[in-house]
């Protein structure tokens, strides 16, 4: 990993490099070991780019702070998942300043195969809110899916609490380096959600905990969840604009209605009056997320489809080869949420199969 950690974070100190620009790069040259420190490569030849960059991706210089990462790293076992790996969640390549690098403590992957509902809401929930927090999203857990949360107080704590009381995998997306803990009221939490599940962030280990960095996480908890559940929170929350996200990746948005004459219920019913589902029951959020109130009977007795899955695999069976995401896309004319659903589905009922990274057969 070393190597690896070295030649990805040259990269991303390159200079003057632009986002842009380092994801065209990628696409032409997909691993940055390849031609970190080494002047002979292709790259070196690019029009466009500037000498200053040339300069520093030859010379393979490191950030300052290098030793620091990599000791951080092997003390606190963090892995990472870098933008071309074919375990790279494919729905971060398609947001707003994708990360270059995720760095994450636990089984992140196996936790993102499954079917990922985002859930986000105030640090300061009533009482009606802790409630139905948590009866809402137990029964939706028993059916193992992977809920993704912040690891803030109130709504998010609840929500990865409740996930590990109905053994299903969380996920925690830090707004800090994930050897952090914030608060630090959660570090018994967090080292629980590591077990069951992993805490992830695009931020290298050792970053100081800055206030913006918490609204720009919200959009990787978007990103990742094929659905989001806002449970409480005022017009001003952070709740709020992860369900703009949301909306902007076209990812379908549930809330919780609430007493109209509380602050925490100004924000869901707002979403609610503006489009977003009404969740009165778990089974509403089941029905969203595209699974069954029988799924685990369905998987084990009678794996049947739906109208939607029936289509898809009628497409796949069509085309009687392996077939990328992206073509899926095109071919289907679905949403990434939904297909990332539809095929999950499929999976799980023993029906197509990952041939490897981002890519499906007959199973």
């Amino acid at each position: 990993m070393t190597e690896k950690l070295t030649a990805w974070l040259c990269l991303k100190t390159a200079p003057g490099l632009k986002l842009a620009e380092t994801l065209r790069l990628l696409s032409k040259f997909p691993n940055p070991v390849e031609f970190v420190g080494k002047p002979g490569h292709p790259l070196y030849k690019e029009e466009g780019l500037s000498e200053a960059v040339k300069r520093h991706l030859a010379r393979a210089v490191p950030p300052a702070n290098l030793e620091q990462i990599r000791n951080l790293c092997q003390h606190y076992q963090i892995d990472l998942l870098c933008y071309t790996d074919g375990d790279y969640p494919l729905a971060l390549r398609h947001i707003y300043a994708p990360p270059l690098i995720i760095y994450h403590r636990g089984d992140l992957v196996p936790a993102l195969n499954k079917v990922c509902l985002g859930v986000v809401g105030t640090r300061k929930p009533s009482a009606y809110g802790r409630e139905m927090c948590k009866k809402l999203l137990g029964p939706v857990c028993q059916r193992g899916i992977t809920v993704i949360s912040g690891l803030a107080m109130g709504i998010d704590t609840l929500a990865h609490e409740t996930a590990l009381a109905n053994k299903a995998p969380t996920l925690a997306v830090l707004a800090s380096g994930v050897e952090q803990t914030y608060p630090p009221a959660n570090r018994e939490l967090a080292q629980k959600i590591i077990h069951q599940g992993a805490l992830l962030s695009e931020y290298e280990p050792g970053t100081k905990l800055e206030q913006w960095n918490f609204p720009a996480r919200n959009r990787i908890i978007s990103a990742l969840s094929q659905a989001v559940f806002i449970v409480e929170g005022p017009m001003s929350s952070g709740a709020l604009l992860t369900a703009k996200h949301a909306i902007e990746q076209n990812r379908e948005v549930m809330a919780l209605p609430g007493n109209i004459n509380h602050p925490n219920a100004q924000g869901p019913n707002y979403l609610i009056k503006t489009g977003a589902q009404c969740i009165t029951c778990p089974e509403d959020i089941l029905t969203s997320l595209g699974l069954e109130a029988e799924l685990k009977e369905q998987i084990e007795f009678l794996p049947v489809l739906s109208a939607d899955e029936q289509k898809l695999f009628d497409l796949i069976k069509t085309e009687q080869r392996e077939l990328v995401f992206d073509e899926l896309l095109l071919l289907s004319g679905h949403n990434i949420g939904k297909l990332s659903t539809l095929l999950l589905n499929l999976e799980l009922k023993g029906y197509i199969c990952k041939a490897g990274g981002n890519s499906f057969i007959l199973a």
